[in-house]
C-alpha cells in the first residue's frame, strides 16, 4: 500500500509508514515519492481521479491499494470514494467531527481500507456502531470509532463463516490489522496523537518499570532492584537515577509519563507519603495509557497494611508466597511475556 498527502493536510506519513510496517509486518507501507495533489477546490469520482499524475499509477502499479490525503471536500461529502485501486481520503472540516489528532484519523481510514479490501464482514449503513465497518452517515461517528478501534463480532463471525480454504494469510493479516487499532483505540481513549503513543513505545532511554517504595523498605527494594536488572530489566530506582543538585521533582514527573510499567512495593512500614502520591500519579497513567500499575507485597511484610482503594483493586505479586513464583509473576506483570514456569504450572 503506497500513501501519500498533498499541500492542504498535516499528517506524519512517514512516521505512520514506518510503525504500520512494524506492527503489520505481513502488509506493507510505502511512502510515496510522486507529487500528489487535487486539481480544483472539490473532490469527484471519477475526475479527479482520472486528473491525478500519471507517476501515481506507475509508482503503485503492483498495490492492491493506494490511499492519498487531502483536506479538500468531495462533492457528495463523504470521507472517499475510489477509483480502480486507489482511494483518496478527506479530512475536511476534521476539527468540526472530533478533537482527535489528524494522524489518528488517517490510521483509522488506512485500517478500514484494509479490511474492505480482506472481505472482513459488511457496511453498517443504518447507524455508527463503533465498528471499524461503519459507513458514517453521521460523520461524527468517526469520533467513537477511532476510540473503540475494533471490528465488531458479527463482521467477525461473518467472516469466519465464509472462509475458503485459501483463507488463513487472510486471518493473519486481519490480526495485522487489530493490532493497530489496539494502539489506535489507545492512544484514542486518552486524546493522544497515535504517533506520540509510537514514540513513547520505541524511545531507547525508556525504563521498562518504576520502582515506587517507603524509604524505609529501600534494603528489600535494593535487593529486587539488582534481581530485576539481572533480568535484563531496565529499572528506575530514585537512588540510581536522581544526581545530587537535580529538581527531582521534573525527573520524576518525566518518568511517570514516559516508563512502560510501575512497581508498587509495600513493606511492613506501609504506604509512604511521597509514594502515595506517586502511585496515585502510576494510576493515571494506568487510566490515560494503559500502563500497568503492579503492586508487589515484599517478603518482610508480616502484615499487610490496608492499601489505598485505587491499589488495592489490581493484581497483586506477593513475596510471601512460593508458589506461583512471585519474581516470575512480576517479569510477566512487566515484560507482559508468561515466564515458561509459569505455563508449565498451569497446564492442564
Amino acid at each position: 500500500m503506497h500513501l501519500y498527502r498533498d499541500e492542504t493536510i498535516s499528517v506524519s506519513l512517514d512516521e505512520i509508514v514506518d510503525n504500520l510496517n512494524r506492527l503489520a509486518p505481513r502488509c506493507s507501507f510505502l511512502l510515496g515519492k510522486t507529487r500528489f495533489s487535487v486539481t480544483g477546490d472539490v473532490i469527484a469520482c471519477p475526475e479527479t481521479y482520472q486528473a491525478l499524475d500519471h507517476r501515481i499509477s506507475a509508482e503503485s502499479a503492483d498495490d492492491s491499494e493506494v490511499v492519498l490525503f487531502t483536506e479538500k471536500p468531495y462533492d457528495n461529502n463523504y470521507f472517499w470514494e475510489g477509483d480502480g485501486n486507489k482511494a483518496i481520503v478527506s479530512l475536511f472540516a476534521w476539527d468540526h467531527l472530533t478533537t482527535l489528532p489528524r494522524n489518528n484519523g488517517a490510521v483509522y481510514f488506512i485500517c478500514a481500507l484494509l479490511v474492505r479490501i480482506l472481505g472482513v464482514g459488511h457496511r453498517h449503513r443504518d447507524k455508527n456502531t463503533g465498528c471499524i465497518n461503519d459507513f458514517w452517515r453521521d460523520k461524527k461517528g468517526v469520533d467513537a470509532g477511532m476510540r473503540s478501534g475494533y471490528v465488531c463480532e458479527s463482521c467477525v463471525t461473518a467472516f469466519e463463516s465464509h472462509r475458503t480454504k485459501g483463507a488463513p494469510p487472510v486471518r493473519l493479516l486481519l490480526s495485522d490489522v487489530q493490532v493497530i487499532l489496539d494502539d489506535l483505540s489507545t492512544a484514542s481513549r486518552s486524546g493522544m496523537d497515535v504517533c506520540e503513543l509510537w514514540r513513547e513505545q520505541t524511545r531507547d532511554d525508556a525504563f521498562d518499570v518504576f520502582i515506587c517504595h517507603n524509604s524505609e523498605d529501600k534494603p528489600s527494594v535494593r535487593k529486587m532492584n539488582q534481581r530485576l536488572r539481572d533480568s535484563k530489566i531496565k529499572t528506575w530506582l530514585d537512588e540510581d537515577q536522581l544526581p545530587p543538585g537535580c529538581a527531582w521533582q521534573d525527573l520524576l514527573e518525566q518518568q511517570i509519563q514516559s516508563v512502560r510499567t510501575a512497581a508498587i512495593f509495600v513493606g511492613s512500614s506501609g504506604i509512604g507519603p511521597w509514594q502515595n502520591v506517586e502511585a496515585r500519579a502510576f494510576l493515571q497513567e494506568f487510566v490515560r495509557r494503559q500502563c500497568p500499575v503492579i503492586p508487589v507485597i515484599l517478603r518482610d511484610c508480616q502484615n499487610v497494611p490496608k492499601l489505598p482503594l485505587f491499589l488495592s483493586q489490581l493484581t497483586w505479586v506477593d513475596f510471601r508466597k512460593d508458589s506461583p513464583d512471585p519474581f516470575d509473576r512480576l517479569l510477566w506483570g512487566i515484560t507482559g511475556l508468561k515466564p515458561s514456569k509459569l505455563l508449565d504450572s498451569t497446564a492442564g
